[in-house]
């Protein structure tokens, strides 16, 4: 019996999270971040959900709901990046390339613009060529062994909610 309660808390539990997930994006297409903020941080904090940080991520990066911080926004695009979310793996490798949130790192973007394309991220191939002359030979080969790491590690995405979420955030 304490089995059955605990795998029935689990699945309430999912579908909390959902339906929570769900009211986030519906605030955030409606133009309500700080309420979306709300309901995204304790999804990307303790739920560890993938969307949810590309979400604030997204949200740090643009100031909607909550103060504009590069660095906060790197943080969250990088974690959801790490769990194979190929738009935020794209969002990464533009902070490394312009040294935005994090240090300028021309190997660092070649490798996060790989990852993404490798997903189908529509606008990463164009980022890899606008990259061509940045490097020079030595670098290029590093860059070349980071991303099969990369890929190797995160070129997977994630098992739930990836329908749409690769695209770019329309803005209401």
């Amino acid at each position: 019996m304490n089995r059955y309660a605990i795998g029935l808390a689990l699945l309430f539990a999912a579908f909390a999270a959902r339906a929570d997930f769900n009211n986030g994006v519906a605030h955030y297409v409606r133009g309500e971040y700080e309420q979306a903020a709300k309901i995204f941080l304790p999804l990307a904090v303790n739920g560890n959900d993938p969307y949810a940080q590309r979400f604030l991520a997204e949200m740090y990066a643009k100031g909607q709901g909550v103060e504009q911080n590069h660095e906060e926004a790197a943080k969250w695009y990088r974690s959801s990046a790490e769990k194979g979310v190929a738009a935020s793996q794209y969002k990464l490798g533009l902070m490394y390339r312009d040294g935005q949130g994090v240090p300028k790192d021309m190997e660092y973007a070649y490798a996060w613009f790989s990852v993404a394309a490798k997903q189908g991220n529509k606008l990463a191939p164009t980022a890899l060529g606008g990259l061509d002359g940045q490097l020079s030979e030595q670098e290029l080969g590093e860059a070349k062994k980071l991303a099969e790491e990369f890929i190797a590690k995160h070129g997977e995405a994630p098992k739930q909610r990836t329908e749409g979420m690769d695209e770019p955030l329309k803005q209401p």
